[in-house]
């Protein structure tokens, strides 16, 4: 896979919506606790994570 095709699928990634466990929050980038209910949101950053590293190998 290309330099270019790999940039392609991380802004392809971007779109897709991480939300909190606890409340089902839409969480931005940055947050390291739920905006709404405090949880902390690891997990569904961990889980985001591994999936782009998946598209990417």
């Amino acid at each position: 896979m290309t330099r270019e095709e790999q940039v392609q699928r991380i802004v392809g990634r971007l779109a897709d919506v991480v939300a909190c466990d606890k409340c089902g929050t839409r969480l931005r980038f940055g947050d390291v606790e739920c905006p709404h209910c405090g949880a902390d949101v690891e997990e569904p950053l961990r889980r985001f994570a591994h999936t782009l590293a998946d598209d990417l190998a």
